[in-house]
């Protein structure tokens, strides 16, 4: 009897731990000035990935926040994204993090850039930034919101 309550009590706490933890999703956020596509745990500063821009600017930034803590910051720097088996080549600028103790990148891209309609059609893509590669599902991201917010009239 003890061995029975001693289970069902620990299947609730793991229950009740798994419903308070919360997974990186994609949201989409529209101001009256700038669009941000996000991946990261909502309301908290848990940010895998994020695409923004001012709106109507016809530019996107994306900006990764942790990466190869190897990378010098206020640095230009070739990486690579690779989305529906296509390769991009993408030039950036390194920041340091310090909140990581790592170095953030950020890239700027014109909304007609290829990249875009690859991250359309990908399931995930990956960046290749000094020695690190990540990998981030798409499942649910909103790029054609996001294009359609940063896109000039």
């Amino acid at each position: 009897m003890l061995n029975r309550f001693l289970l069902a009590l620990s299947l609730i706490a793991v229950g009740s731990a798994t419903a308070m933890a919360q997974e990186r999703q994609w949201t989409l956020d529209v101001s009256d000035t700038d669009a941000y596509l996000v991946f990261g745990v909502p309301e908290s500063d848990d940010v895998g990935v994020s695409f923004w821009c001012t709106l109507r600017t016809g530019t996107i930034t994306l900006f990764v926040p942790e990466t190869d803590a190897k990378l010098k910051a206020k640095r230009g720097v070739r990486f690579s994204l690779t989305a529906a088996d296509k390769i991009f080549q993408l030039k950036g600028q390194t920041t340091a993090n310090e909140e990581a103790a790592s170095i953030s990148i950020e890239a700027k891209l014109a909304t007609a850039d290829p990249v875009f309609a690859s991250l359309r059609k990908a399931d995930r893509f990956k960046l290749n930034v000094g020695g690190e590669e990540i990998i981030y599902p798409l499942v649910e991201a909103d790029f054609a919101g996001l294009l359609e917010s940063c896109r000039k009239p």
